[in-house]
């Protein structure tokens, strides 16, 4: 019975790989076929695509990570780290200072998430 559920656990594994790449792929191809400033109307809405593609490249490298590492915590932390680094330089914010700040925060969230495991 155990050696049955280490095999559903690494089939699991390969269907977080299987998302990951239609993820990447819809990323891939919202990059290639939308200009940035393109928004989806809705009625009497207009929604940026932008919102969309961090969401998509959020996903993408925590489904990823989670197939790396099988730790949904680490898959959240990676995938926040680089989209608040993208929305970082997305708004100007280039200097290396915040780099340094975020990446400081980030490791000292990971550490906070490791000693509690």
């Amino acid at each position: 019975m155990r050696n049955l559920l280490h095999r559903r656990k690494g089939v699991w594994r390969f269907r977080y790989l299987a998302l990951s790449i239609v993820l990447l792929a819809f990323f891939i191809a919202t990059i290639n076929f939308f200009p940035p400033d393109f928004s989806i109307k809705l009625f009497f809405l207009s929604i940026p695509i932008i919102p969309f593609v961090f969401i998509l490249l959020f996903l993408f490298l925590h489904f990823f990570v989670l197939f790396l590492f099988k730790s949904r915590v680490h898959g959240i932390i990676t995938g926040s780290f680089v989209v608040i680094y993208l929305l970082l330089r997305l708004f100007n914010f280039t200097h290396p200072f915040f780099f340094i700040v975020l990446l400081a925060l980030f490791l000292t969230l990971e550490l906070l998430f490791i000693s509690k495991e």
